[in-house]
């Protein structure tokens, strides 16, 4: 009986260290890096779909390019 009560204290002390631990680092972290905005400020980028920085303007229209796999068998329209 007396070696359960041990046990189960060891168990509990443990527990006990680990989360005072965590309090101890989450603590540290916070007065060490702090609680502020980051200092810099890039802006907003423009909200535009399909815009690049790497585009040189805009996409190059040509012709049709011609489907580059032919359709599945089941797919094709049956021949009258």
């Amino acid at each position: 009986m007396k070696q359960d009560s041990r046990a189960l204290m060891r168990t509990w002390a443990i527990i006990a260290a680990i989360a005072v631990l965590m309090l101890l680092w989450i603590s540290a972290s916070l007065l060490l890096i702090g609680d502020r905005p980051p200092t810099w400020n890039y802006g907003q980028p423009p909200v535009v779909p399909g815009d690049s920085y790497y585009t040189a303007g805009r996409a190059p229209t040509g012709e049709k390019v011609p489907q580059q796999v032919p359709p599945a068998p089941q797919a094709r329209e049956p021949a009258q």
